[in-house]
């Protein structure tokens, strides 16, 4: 019966982390103006319909969001250790990994919110922060 169980947890587990859509960092379409928008009055029952709703997601998504963020942080060392010490490996794993969303908020089940499960990648390095910052530019002079 136990056994049969965590299969279950793991299944699920699996299907939603394969139904994580791609394109989760896309940025929402802008918002009409207010003019625009009808007046949307929820009542109470709706409203704590939505938070019930939020917690029971949130009971599910919250132990799968921190297992994958967990095995992000430990693939992101091994990619450390494996490339040699290059951060930027470790940063391009760990970063999506951490970032996101780890509860399931009443407005994003009303799609008012998105919500992310995979982060944000990390910022790219400027020219300044670059690899090749700390390197001398002072140009060599050859001998005859």
């Amino acid at each position: 019966m136990k056994t049969q169980m965590l299969k279950g947890i793991a299944l699920a587990s699996l299907v939603s982390l394969a139904a994580t859509p791609l394109y989760a960092q896309t940025p929402p379409a802008p918002a009409q103006p207010a003019a625009v928008q009808p007046a949307a009055e929820e009542g109470v029952l709706e409203e704590a319909g939505y938070g019930v709703g939020a917690a029971l997601a949130s009971f599910l998504y919250i132990p799968a969001k921190v297992m994958y963020a967990g095995l992000g942080l430990m693939t992101g060392g091994v990619g450390y250790v494996v490339s040699g010490g290059r951060a930027d490996v470790a940063n391009n794993i760990i970063y999506p990994a951490v970032r996101g969303n780890y509860i399931v908020s009443p407005s994003n089940l009303k799609g008012t919110e998105p919500l992310y499960f995979v982060g944000a990648p990390p910022p790219a390095p400027s020219p300044e922060t670059g690899p090749r910052a700390d390197a001398q530019t002072t140009p060599t002079s050859a001998t005859r």
